[in-house]
């Protein structure tokens, strides 16, 4: 069995269980994978192979979480040509340590001045990212009017539509239901025009859902004085934000789609009020 092979039946694995990294998996083989393994044999690639294969992905600066992302994806290539009998082991795929672990938030004065730096629909955009901290490309993009219920002040995500398969609500706060009232308006707006329903919530003016937007995004970054924050770093401030708000981490960490209290820790996310109690403590101790 080649590479070639065994990376087909990693894809065909991922299209059977509808899993929402198939796009990520495709880019990790088409661009490193396969240019490096090629058509060799599976049964002949060594843990030297690997060690070199890591080498000259980090020569040209790929750093250790994406390196290890596509490492991910020969071991389950190797998982199942195992399973399919067509291999009796693999050779042993050492993990990197992730030490380029992002760390960005943005206070509020830097996301405004992000924000008004934006057209009004990626502006409306961040805007949810901001509040609901959900995960922008496969959720917020792709939120459909279906999923809102202005009535029972709500945005849902079904089952089987998040990263992590389980269904989520975020219920309107004050500032949401406004912008998902303002995002209605201009949806109307659009389909009078284009003479066609159009069932995203956030489009660009021709009605299409967004896509990426790295050039306004990184221009509006810069003029703000915050050079290099990414979209992900909304999720990281908004539960922080509920944190400091007194919301339990439990139910922050439903509201944005974490099922590891650990994410919490690998940000150092923690209770402002927590830390304000330490430091009377400290007073009442030291006193």
């Amino acid at each position: 069995m080649t590479f070639h092979a065994a990376a087909r039946d990693v894809l065909d694995d991922y299209r059977i269980n509808r899993k929402r990294s198939l796009v990520d998996v495709q880019r990790h083989v088409r661009l490193h994978l396969a240019p490096f393994f090629g058509r060799r044999r599976m049964a002949s690639i060594s843990t030297a192979d690997i060690r070199h294969y890591v080498l000259q992905r980090q020569r040209e600066g790929a750093k250790n979480a994406t390196i290890n992302r596509e490492l991910a994806v020969l071991k389950r290539a190797f998982t199942l040509a195992i399973a399919e009998g067509m291999l009796p082991s693999r050779p042993r795929i050492p993990l990197l340590r992730e030490n380029n672990v992002r760390r960005g938030f943005f206070e509020t004065a830097e996301f405004e001045a992000v924000r008004n730096r934006l057209p009004p629909d990626l502006a409306d955009f961040v805007s949810f990212l901001h509040i609901t901290g959900w995960r922008w490309r496969s959720e917020a993009a792709r939120l459909r009017w279906t999923s809102i219920d202005f009535g029972a002040g709500e945005v849902r995500l079904d089952p089987g539509t998040t990263k992590t398969g389980e269904g989520r609500v975020f219920p309107f706060t004050a500032s949401l239901r406004l912008l998902l009232e303002r995002r209605r308006a201009v949806t109307r707006a659009r389909e009078r025009e284009l003479g066609r329903v159009i069932p995203h919530v956030f489009t660009r003016p021709g009605g299409a859902p967004l896509g990426s937007f790295n050039k306004a995004w990184a221009t509006a970054c810069r003029a703000a004085g915050v050079p290099g924050r990414v979209l992900h770093d909304f999720r990281r401030t908004a539960v922080r934000n509920l944190i400091r708000a007194c919301v339990p981490e439990r139910v922050a960490m439903q509201l944005v789609g974490w099922k590891s209290r650990q994410m919490l820790d690998r940000y150092h996310i923690v209770s402002a009020a927590d830390l304000i109690e330490a430091a009377r403590k400290l007073d009442r101790a030291s006193g």
